[in-house]
This record gives C-alpha cells, sequence and structure tokens, in this order.
C-alpha cells in the first residue's frame, strides 16, 4: 500500500512548510505532512527546512544587520516576535532574488507566515476532527549537533511538544526522522522515545556505514524505517527523468 507524505506541505504550489501549504496538502489526501523542526533563540519550536532564513523569507531587508559573517541569518539567533513579523517566500536561488522554480506560486503575491510546531500540530488535529480523517505528522529533527552547541537540546523539545499534543506511543500516526544516527540513538535510549523513528540517510560518504549489512542491522536496533534520498532510489537522467 502506498503512503503519500507531503514533503514540506504542497510544496509545489504554495511556499513550503506555511500553513496554507500544509492545508492544501491535506485537501489533496496526502497521508501524512512532513514537519523540519528548528529552534528560536527563545526556545521556540518553528517548522523551517533549513537553520538560516536566507532563502525563504524577507530577513535580509527587515533584519540586514543580524546576518553573520558567513553570510547566513540563522534561525537560532531571533526570538519567535521577530520571526513571526517576517514574510515567507517561495524558495530563492541563494544570494538572489531568483526563484528557485519560477513556475511556482508567484512572489510578491499573498502574505504567508513562518509557523511554530505547535501551530501546526493544532491545524492538523482540527482538520482531522472536522475531515475524519486520521492524517499523520513526519516530523524531522533538524541539526541536533548545532542546536546543543547553542544551549538548545532540540531532541528532548521536539519529543515533550509531541508528547503535548498526544504523540506518545508507536501506535500513533508519527515518524520522528533525523540524518544524525548518533542522536536518533539517543532519542530512543537516553531520552525514552516510543514513537517510530526514521534513520535518514544521504549520498555522502559518511552514510556508507550504514548501508552494508552490518549497518543495516545496527539501524534496526534503534529506528523503524531508513528515509534514503531521492538519488539513492533512481537513476535521474540528463533531462531530470
Amino acid at each position: 500500500m502506498a503512503v503519500v507524505i507531503a514533503h514540506r506541505g504542497a510544496s509545489g504550489y504554495l511556499p513550503e512548510h506555511t500553513l496554507e501549504g500544509k492545508a492544501l496538502a491535506y485537501g489533496l489526501g496526502a497521508d501524512f505532512l512532513e514537519q523540519d523542526v528548528v529552534a528560536t533563540r527563545d526556545g521556540e519550536l518553528v517548522v523551517l527546512h533549513d537553520a538560516y532564513l536566507d532563502d525563504t523569507t524577507d530577513v535580509a531587508t527587515r533584519f540586514a544587520d543580524r546576518r553573520r559573517s558567513d553570510g547566513h541569518f540563522y534561525v537560532i539567533d531571533f526570538d519567535l516576535r521577530e520571526l513571526k513579523s517576517l514574510g515567507v517566500v517561495e524558495r530563492l536561488r541563494h544570494g538572489t532574488e531568483e526563484p528557485v522554480y519560477a513556475d511556482r506560486f508567484p512572489s510578491g503575491v499573498g502574505s504567508f507566515r513562518i509557523n511554530t510546531l505547535d501551530e501546526e500540530l493544532d491545524l492538523i488535529r482540527g482538520l482531522n476532527r472536522s475531515m475524519r480523517r486520521n492524517v499523520g505528522i513526519y516530523p524531522e529533527i533538524k541539526d541536533p549537533q548545532w542546536h546543543l552547541q547553542h544551549g538548545i537540546d532540540l531532541s528532548r523539545l521536539v519529543l515533550e511538544k509531541l508528547a503535548d499534543h498526544g504523540y506518545r506511543s508507536a501506535d500513533d500516526a508519527v515518524f520522528v526522522q533525523c540524518f544524525d544516527p548518533i542522536e536518533l540513538r539517543r532519542v530512543r535510549a537516553e531520552l525514552g522515545c516510543r514513537l517510530k523513528l526514521v534513520q535518514l540517510v544521504g549520498s555522502a560518504p559518511e552514510y556508507a556505514q550504514l548501508l552494508d549489512a552490518p549497518g543495516l542491522q545496527s539501524v534496526a536496533e534503534y529506528a523503524a524505517g531508513l528515509g534514503p534520498s531521492y538519488s539513492q532510489l533512481v537513476v535521474v537522467g540528463d533531462d531530470g527523468a
């Protein structure tokens, strides 16, 4: 049976990770909605794909003095109140005003905002009630070591937030995913998470040790599934097909 996971919401039609995009994905029939979760300076959880704001918000025009020396505006350098003042746009090519996908939702149209994990989970619960469905969630713990270096235990905060919304057992409609195998083991063992876990892997060399027979056996000790990248599943031609 196929399961449809809305990656960043209906991101082909509306700006990624907006509540509007999640509502549309729900209406299009997705079985799960994905959330990339990062933390603000004041420890709030927001849904954004990147640890920085450059490519999907108007942060450069609103807080020009908050750019770090590497050229990025990081979520963790802002309070939630400040982030809520930003506009969210269709993803831009880094350092430009040019959209990555020119035929998607036009820039300068609509008023989209960064949403908190609380707001998104409330939306999904409300839609499940009104639509008589049980659409699940698929949160990713983003860059946990980066957050720990800044004094925030992102994994613990995410699990606590999920529990607050009723996601506590392996029977619940939720998968928690992460690229960091050490952190995902910690989520299972030290933090006592009983939710279904997914070990994300990419094509980078550091993931090879997870994909041979011993590595897969090791992953099976703490995770219910493996999340490979698209390029690891299919051969993409020069024309993208």
